[in-house]
């Protein structure tokens, strides 16, 4: 009788491709992990997401950092910069570095605030996390990235790609997260 391509009972979690089964082999601690029977590329990602909230002003007022997606899903949207906290990262970090990933921005973890905490009806946690306040002149100017075609300013409430987004917006232009 062959050997099952398939996880056994006793298997180590995340040792197996969970798109066609193959086992990994080598190199389990580290992650995104790559079949080398199907090519799928699997990702530790814990459900939490975290969200920044970058205010910044200028001539015309004080407005938040926005990006447009490129990726799915909502592609084409508009959206606070974010995304899922990385394994063994914390929410801060990935508040910020969502933000350099997305738009370009740097900014420190140990200036950020959480703000408001929300539930999706898909099961993730959102984190938002506020930055102070800064001129929009000392932002780098925008610019494509892997999944955005660059920041640009929402200066009043409007519909986001994500309702949970929307409800942050509203909440800061509202001056709850002050």
């Amino acid at each position: 009788m062959s050997e099952s391509p398939f996880p056994s009972a006793d298997s180590v979690p995340g040792s197996h491709c969970s798109s066609c089964g193959a086992p990994y082999g080598e190199g389990l601690s580290s992650w995104p992990r790559a079949c080398a029977a199907c090519g799928t590329v699997a990702y530790r990602n814990p459900l939490p997401v975290a969200v920044a909230l970058q205010p910044v002003y200028d001539t015309k007022g004080t407005a938040l950092v926005v990006i447009t997606r490129t990726i799915p899903p909502a592609r084409g949207g508009v959206a606070l910069p974010g995304g899922f906290i990385e394994h063994r990262e914390d929410w801060r970090q990935a508040v910020v570095r969502e933000l350099k990933e997305e738009t370009g921005i740097d900014a420190a973890g140990r200036d950020v605030r959480l703000v408001d905490a929300m539930s999706s009806p898909d099961g993730h946690l959102l984190l938002f996390g506020l930055l102070p306040e800064r001129p929009a002149a000392d932002l780098p100017p925008p610019a494509c990235t892997d999944e955005t075609e660059g920041w640009h300013l929402l200066r009043r409430p409007a519909e986001l790609a994500f309702p949970l987004h929307t409800l942050a917006v509203q909440g800061w232009f509202d001056g709850r997260y002050v």
